[in-house]
């Protein structure tokens, strides 16, 4: 059986990668503040990261948590995504509920898409 190239031309793909540090020391941390005890409210922050130099489409990001620092009263309760996508920036939503108290957050992130 002989098998034919469809199209032979490459596509330059471009990687970002890296870890971003969030703490209860940068505006707007509400992580590790609780609004009453044992409230199902979650509690959001929101971190936009900038590419240095911006993709010519947007890219598809993944993020995942590397590590962190929880109080260790109650339960880890701890979520990480990406909102907001573009060609050159996007957002890591962090979010928490009930008693979990988050005084900090390791997120490791790659991007991948066209040059």
């Amino acid at each position: 059986m002989l098998l034919e190239a469809v199209n032979t031309s490459l596509i330059p793909i471009k990687m970002c990668a890296s870890v971003v540090k969030l703490d209860q020391f940068m505006p707007d941390w509400t992580l590790s503040q609780l609004e009453k005890e044992d409230s199902d409210l979650p509690r959001t922050f929101i971190y936009r990261v900038q590419f240095d130099i911006p993709f010519s489409n947007i890219p598809v990001v993944q993020v995942g948590l590397s590590g962190f620092d929880i109080d260790n009263r109650d339960s880890a309760r701890i979520s990480v995504h990406t909102d907001a996508i573009t060609a050159g920036t996007f957002d890591i939503v962090i979010k928490t509920w009930r008693n979990t108290r988050i005084y900090s957050a390791e997120i490791s992130w790659i991007a991948l898409g066209h040059v």
